[in-house]
């Protein structure tokens, strides 16, 4: 996970850095200004993705994720189809449904309810994957509709490029469920190590059932958990080798690591070297 606050010619130092260490991807977030602290240096996260697709070469790109409140779904499909051919095929759509007020205020609205952003949100993907896949498309839903949108072309990827939910939410890990190719989680906020390990694996649970229920292969589902909150190494409790081992029984495959700043670059670089390989089995 890269943050779009530095100066340009730092994130490309730092995107080419992480192709080197071999990653599989980059992420980046999407919100209209720095979740810490709005007064930072904030980048818009498309343009840098846009940056990462002409500045490397293998490393697979995308957003964890793109924010519901900021972009509508057909033109949120449109840009990620763009970086789809800009990249030759390396891109990665990440959605979520959005939380923080200032990102609603940034558009000129009003926050919606936790219960209206997770109704838009069936919808909302539902437009997506549609449109992703080019030619014409008409959706009509509970809270959001399209019709005769026309895509041309469509993703570099065939049927199309792929697409992970981000979130906890039952409806959310409904949708991840039903539609993507992907799920991700950090955790519900505030919960403790335990609480966060013990939820993953019962959320994990919950989609390979749902999934079967809708006709679709769980093992088709990718899992992953963006390291967060009580798991951070950075803090000293838990180190990457346990987050790996206890997370991957647990069913996750996939794990998203922070940009380390210069107190932690050389464990980071020693996991990227050491670690990750012998995980994968290189």
């Amino acid at each position: 996970m890269l943050y779009p606050d530095q100066p340009f010619p730092v994130l490309t130092e730092r995107l080419r850095r992480l192709e080197d260490l071999r990653f599989d991807h980059v992420y980046l977030p999407d919100h209209s200004a720095d979740l810490r602290d709005p007064r930072h240096t904030w980048f818009d996260s498309w343009t840098v993705l846009a940056t990462a697709a002409l500045s490397t070469e293998r490393i697979r790109i995308g957003t964890l994720v793109a924010n519901q409140i900021l972009r509508a779904p057909a033109q949120l499909a449109k840009q990620a189809i763009a970086l789809d051919h800009l990249s030759g095929g390396r891109f990665e759509l990440g959605i979520g449904a959005g939380i923080f007020p200032w990102d609603h205020h940034s558009v000129g609205e009003l926050p919606w309810s936790p219960r209206e952003r997770v109704q838009r949100f069936a919808d909302y993907v539902a437009i997506v994957d549609g449109v992703l896949r080019g030619g014409a498309f008409s959706h009509a839903g509970t809270r959001l509709w399209a019709r005769d949108v026309i895509t041309v072309p469509g993703s570099r990827q065939s049927p199309r490029l792929p697409i992970t939910v981000g979130g906890q939410s039952p409806t959310l890990v409904r949708v991840a469920a039903e539609r993507a190719d992907a799920w991700n989680t950090h955790g519900p906020p505030g919960a403790t190590a335990e609480e966060v390990l013990r939820i993953t694996a019962e959320q994990n649970t919950r989609i390979d059932r749902l999934a079967s229920a809708a006709g679709r292969d769980p093992a088709d589902i990718r899992r992953g958990y963006t390291i967060f909150g009580p798991w951070d190494p950075r803090a000293g409790r838990h180190g990457y080798e346990e987050i790996f081992e206890r997370f991957g029984e647990a069913g996750v495959t996939e794990f998203v690591l922070d940009w380390p700043g210069e107190r932690h670059a050389e464990e980071f670089e020693r996991v990227a070297r050491e670690v990750i390989p012998a995980l994968r089995g290189d």
